[in-house]
C-alpha cells in the first residue's frame, strides 16, 4: 500500500533491553531494540499525485473487451517452435494483458489508499489522533499494532477492510560498520566480533545479543549499535477478510 518511511535514527534503551534478553534470550533482538526506542518523527512525504493514478478509459475498456477474443489461442501440448501466426498471435495477447494488468494494479492500489483514508478520518473522528501520532511516509496514521488491526465491515457482506501493520525492527547496516573500521572507530577484533562469513560478513545478531549480555563487552556493544542501527517502521497494508 503505502511506501515505507525511512530508517530513523533511534535512541536505544539498552538498559531495559538487557533485562528483557536476560529473561529471554531466543527474543529478536531488532525486534526488541525497535520496541524500546525512542524515534523522532518521520517526515511526511508527499502522497501520490491523483492525476497520475490511471483512470478507466477508452483503451482500458478495448482491451478488456478484445482480452476474451485472443485469451489462451496458443497452448502447445508439446514443446515445439512457433510458426509466425502463432508469434503474432501471442503478441497480441500479451499486449491485451500487459495493459490490463497494468491498470489494475494502479486501480488496486487506489483502492487501497481511499480505504486508508477512511481508516484515517475514522481515527479523527474517534478522536485518537493527538500530536503523538505517527504517520507513514503518505501521511496515513500508524495507529493499528501487530494484532491490532483497523476494521471496517462492509454491512451485509460478512467481510471487512483491515488496514494492518508489522512490527517495527531494528536494522544493522554493515556499510556504516566497515565505514566506522576503516575510520579507526572500530577495531578489526571489533568487527570480527560482531559480524559472520556468508559469501561476505554480515551482521550477526547473537554475536551482538551476547556482548549486550556480557558486563565487560556491554558498553563496547552498546557505542557500536548506536552508530549502525537504526529503527524501521512496520509497513501498513490494506486486507479484505472475513468468508
Amino acid at each position: 500500500m503505502s511506501a515505507p518511511a525511512a530508517d530513523l535514527a533511534p535512541t536505544f534503551d539498552f538498559e531495559k533491553a538487557v533485562v528483557s534478553l536476560k529473561a529471554d534470550p531466543g527474543t529478536s533482538l531488532g525486534n526488541l531494540l525497535a520496541e524500546l526506542a525512542t524515534l523522532p518523527d518521520p517526515k511526511v512525504q508527499k502522497g501520490a499525485d491523483l492525476a497520475t493514478v490511471a483512470r478507466v478509459g477508452e483503451a482500458l475498456m478495448r482491451n478488456i473487451a478484445e482480452l476474451p477474443s485472443v485469451f489462451n489461442r496458443v497452448d502447445p501440448k508439446t514443446k515445439r517452435a512457433l510458426n509466425k501466426t502463432e508469434l503474432a498471435k501471442l503478441l497480441e495477447e500479451k499486449e491485451r494483458i500487459d495493459a490490463v494488468e497494468k491498470a489494475v494494479k494502479k486501480r488496486k492500489e487506489r483502492i487501497h489508499a481511499i480505504i486508508s483514508d477512511h481508516f484515517d478520518c475514522v481515527a479523527d473522528r474517534q478522536k485518537l489522533v493527538t500530536e503523538k501520532t505517527l504517520t507513514d511516509a503518505n501521511g496515513h496514521y500508524l495507529i493499528a499494532s501487530v494484532g491490532n488491526p483497523e476494521t471496517a465491515m462492509v454491512e451485509g457482506q460478512g467481510k471487512y477492510f483491515t488496514r494492518e501493520r508489522t512490527s517495527d525492527t531494528t536494522v544493522f547496516s554493515i556499510d556504516m560498520l566497515v565505514a566506522l573500521r576503516d575510520a579507526g572507530e572500530i577495531s578489526q577484533a571489533d568487527f570480527l566480533a560482531v559480524t559472520r562469513p556468508v559469501r561476505k560478513r554480515e551482521i550477526d545478531e547473537d554475536k551482538l545479543r551476547k556482548m549486550l549480555l556480557s558486563k565487560r563487552l556491554r558498553p563496547r556493544a552498546q557505542a557500536i549499535i548506536s552508530k549502525i542501527g537504526s529503527v524501521r517502521r512496520g509497513r501498513l497494508s490494506i486486507n479484505l477478510r472475513g468468508k
